[in-house]
């Protein structure tokens, strides 16, 4: 199994490319209970999905299928 440090620099990577070309933002229209569920499936189905959210939360990310900015302060 791959360790999760690396996955989140790959992932992180990912969504910065997403964020520039302007292709985060379209699932607004999921609805709160969706998305938890989707959250929920993702962890319990890949191991290493809470350690992976975990340090992209440390790095200012939260979210699996809603990703938004973690505010500090």
């Amino acid at each position: 199994m791959a360790h999760p440090r690396p996955l989140a620099d790959v992932l992180e990577r990912l969504i910065q490319r997403a964020l520039e070309a302007g292709e985060l933002g379209s699932e607004e229209g999921l609805d709160d209970p969706f998305v938890r569920l989707m959250d929920a499936t993702t962890s319990q189905a890949a191991p290493a999905a809470p350690r992976l959210l975990a340090i992209l939360e440390a790095r200012g990310r939260k979210g699996w299928t809603r990703i938004e900015r973690v505010t500090t302060g």
